[in-house]
């Protein structure tokens, strides 16, 4: 075949294998055809259970909606184990640090490779032999010798077992296995964080709940104001700025009873997000009437140093720092291995056709493009830079934990404040209406007296439920299982 008519054959070939856009486009051909991206898309949004509004697309039966019956705290943190993404995005960031330890521990392992080629020529190699004219005589011509035969197969076979002498690949393997318990560490760290955002939702929820509650008796008591008040204006006895007071006190009780309900659905929203139900569900959650216990700092401070999981992902990353250092550093000296052959040919022209060797032999990287050494100086900057995170960390650490801890106290602080005080504050509203009633009270007075109750409700029907995240904050920070909250109400 002439050279042409190969260059014609090759571009045939490569029209015929794929689109010329696929080798002429930077950005391809695409790759997926668009009802292949709507078939996946579909599928995706089916898994996470989002309505893409086509009749074709139906969620699975786990994200179609929350379970029979109002969620209870500990069934939430079990959806949330099974239905959370980034809890799940974790564990797969899991698997692939134990997928990095095997490929390291792979250099420790003998590597078997194999080759094999079939070769057919289109003649056989012959050669003849120069003989003395004596020997011509006798034999009548020279002997004619193949050297190669029209076709053959060859096959080897190689194992080779590296000498790990400098222990470049054992400091390696290590800072591997550092790497897989520092992803275990931030996969806990996720956990917590997602079930903290599961606790806040639950808690947010059912605060939006009591403070619905508490926006629609002002907003009756403050219509009951606006009855008394247009009764005394009609008589003569209210003056009309004391008339419009009052009813621009009512218009914004039922704005605030609207923002009321858009909080309650956005904290809905947060809480069936977090627990892999149906974003829109009407999930129903049962209340919580027991206050939390909240440890003192000292006891929080010492278990957070031991168990905090952010922390304990630092120090795991300073050993897989300084491992990965040293095992460049021992990359300066050669790499030592050994391993054995096997070779195999059809040919029967050279004898044996099958046998064996075994060698032992080094490489050795001199460095001379000071590639290495600057990975070695990259690898130490970064192991002093996570020494510093480290100290940032326990800085920030116990500031957190300070403060969430005096938190969780002022929160029951102020619901025990609050038990009193709204007995207080609805005996001054009883007071001032009877004043009002009587000509010695204005309705400044009153709606004063009844944002004073309306505070003191607010309060009480959310600290109790701020103290209860502040103490899972607290709980997350120590590194120790929120479910365990639980379990103590």
């Amino acid at each position: 075949m002439r050279p042409d008519q190969w260059v014609t054959a090759a571009v045939v070939l490569l029209t015929a294998c794929g689109p010329t856009r696929l080798l002429t486009r930077p950005e391809g051909n695409g790759g997926w055809s668009p009802e292949r991206r709507q078939e996946e898309l579909a599928a995706r949004a089916a898994t996470a259970g989002v309505d893409l509004g086509r009749s074709g697309a139906t969620a699975e039966p786990s994200a179609t909606g929350p379970p029979a019956g109002p969620l209870d705290l500990p069934a939430a943190l079990t959806l949330a184990a099974h239905g959370n993404r980034r809890i799940a995005e974790a564990e797969k960031d899991l698997d692939v640090a134990e997928a990095r330890f095997r490929d390291a521990r792979g250099r420790l392992l003998p590597a078997t490779t194999g080759f094999g080629r079939y070769t057919r020529f289109t003649d056989t190699l012959t050669t003849k032999v120069q003989l003395p004219p004596s020997v011509l005589k006798t034999l009548g011509q020279a002997p004619l010798v193949t050297i190669r035969e029209e076709e053959a197969a060859v096959f080897y076979g190689t194992v080779t077992v590296p000498l790990d002498l400098t222990g470049e690949i054992v400091h390696a393997l290590r800072a591997a296995q550092a790497g897989y318990r520092g992803e275990r560490a931030r996969l806990w760290a996720t956990t917590l964080e997602q079930q903290l955002v599961v606790i806040r939702g639950y808690f947010d929820l059912l605060e939006a709940e009591r403070l619905r509650d508490v926006t629609r008796q002002t907003l009756a008591s403050e219509r009951q104001q606006l009855a008394s008040a247009e009764s005394r204006f009609e008589n003569g006895r209210l003056t009309k700025n004391e008339l419009l007071v009052v009813q621009v006190a009512v218009r914004n009780a039922e704005q605030q009873l609207l923002q009321r309900d858009l909080a309650i659905d956005q904290a809905r929203w947060a809480l069936n997000q977090a627990i892999g139900l149906a974003v829109d569900a009407p999930t129903e959650v049962v209340d919580v009437a027991t206050p939390p216990e909240v440890p003192a700092v000292d006891a929080a401070l010492r278990q957070a140093y031991t168990t905090n999981p952010a922390l304990a992902a630092l120090f795991e990353e300073q050993q897989r720092l300084e491992d990965t250092a040293t095992a460049l550093v021992r990359s300066r000296f050669p790499r030592v291995s050994g391993g054995g052959t096997v070779d195999y040919t059809t040919s029967g022209i050279v004898q044996p056709q099958r046998f064996g060797s075994g060698f032992v032999g080094f490489t050795w990287d001199l460095g001379t493009d000071g590639r290495r050494e600057a990975e070695i100086a990259e690898a130490r900057a970064t192991a002093e830079r996570n020494r510093i995170e480290v100290e940032r960390a326990l800085r920030e650490l116990e500031a957190l934990v300070r403060t969430t801890q005096r938190a969780a106290e002022e929160r029951l602080a102020a619901l025990a404040a609050a038990e009193v005080a709204v007995g207080q504050a609805d005996e001054n509203l009883r007071i001032r209406r009877q004043q009002f009633d009587a000509g010695r009270a204005t309705s400044d007075d009153v709606l004063i007296a009844e944002a004073i109750l309306a505070s003191e409700r607010a309060t009480l029907a959310s600290a109790l439920y701020q103290a209860h995240t502040r103490r899972a904050e607290l709980q997350r920070l120590m590194g120790l299982p929120l479910d365990a909250l639980t379990a103590e109400r």
